[in-house]
């Protein structure tokens, strides 16, 4: 076990949960209009911060989809070690963004829901969308490439923002709400950390794979 690792991918989590995903806060009640505390992602001040977390806590992944475009780049699918070490990442993940919303929570002393946005009427099932699953695999596909081609310490920060809007990048903050607050949620919200992920390292394989094979 890479206990290092694993305290970078808390530590990293932590600091984007707090600094760049925010919360959503209940301003007057539950519902009532929601403020979100944060800059956003898909913004300059985001990828700045993103790109500072990522020097921070060297070799740590962060955010799910890069975990799981990890995985699925791997030599060796059958490595168990491989798994089991990127699976330890993505719980590592959802428990630094917990700290973060427990931190929130004390410090602002208001109810937050961090998924709230991704589910404004409290969605209790996941609904596949094919169209929605095509947009994460060639997202996938040019942060892959991207990672694979782009040496310079900016070009991931940068990906990530414009695609933003395409990839749920917040779904370990996602699934550390969910789990602390009502989880009635449960596979709205856990499904997507998965499958989303997934997808994205699905498309990051076929780029590298097509890449390798012109």
């Amino acid at each position: 076990m890479d206990t290092k690792g694993l305290m970078n991918e808390m530590g990293g989590a932590f600091a984007v949960s707090w600094l760049i995903f925010g919360a959503t806060l209940w301003t007057d009640g539950a519902g009532s209009d929601m403020e979100t505390m944060g800059m956003g992602l898909a913004s300059l001040g985001g990828m700045f911060a993103l790109m500072v977390a990522w020097m921070a806590f060297s070799g740590a992944h962060i955010l799910p989809p890069i975990t799981w475009m990890n995985i699925m780049t791997s030599d060796d699918m059958s490595d168990t070690d491989m798994w089991m070490n990127n699976g330890l990442k993505l719980v590592a993940q959802v428990v630094g963004a917990a700290l973060a919303i427990v931190l929130m929570a004390e410090v602002l002393e208001w109810d937050m829901v961090t998924y709230a946005q991704a589910y404004p009427e409290g969605q209790g099932d996941w609904e596949f969308d094919a169209m929605a699953v095509a947009g994460m695999v060639v997202a996938g596909a040019i942060l892959g490439h991207i990672s694979s081609k782009v040496d310079n310490d900016w070009a991931m920060p940068v990906a990530v923002m414009a695609m933003a809007g395409m990839v749920n990048f917040e779904s370990a903050a996602d699934m550390a709400s969910m789990l602390m607050n009502d989880t009635d949620d449960l596979v709205a919200v856990m499904l997507p950390w998965i499958l989303d992920g997934a997808f994205v390292g699905v498309g990051a394989f076929m780029a590298g794979w097509i890449d390798d094979n012109l």
